[in-house]
């Protein structure tokens, strides 16, 4: 099964975002990560996923001593279900990124 086929099919969402036309924004648990397609005909994540804010995809840092997810002044402690969504959906991504 092609992985795109396999991550629709595991609940993740897709879409193109504007600002990467040549890349796939994959999507789940308000969670989202950019792909791209490499030569050989397999699907490689692109850049680090993060946690969305106001529909941006925002980054795990370190901040003043604590993690968050933040983009450009807008941030979002990384605690709690938040947290557990956002490991949830690395594992899940990158399992089936691996089974290619």
């Amino acid at each position: 099964m092609d992985a795109i086929e396999k991550l629709v099919q595991e609940g993740f969402s897709l879409r193109s975002l504007a600002t990467y036309p040549r890349h796939l924004a994959v999507e789940k648990y308000n969670c989202a990560a950019l792909l791209e397609f490499k030569p050989g005909g397999k699907w490689k994540q692109f850049s680090a996923a993060g946690y969305l804010l106001d529909g941006q995809i925002a980054l795990l840092l370190d901040r003043r001593g604590r993690r968050v997810f933040a983009y450009k002044s807008n941030e979002l402690p990384a605690e709690g279900e938040a947290l557990e969504n956002f490991q949830r959906f690395q594992r899940e991504l990158q399992s089936i990124l691996e089974a290619q």
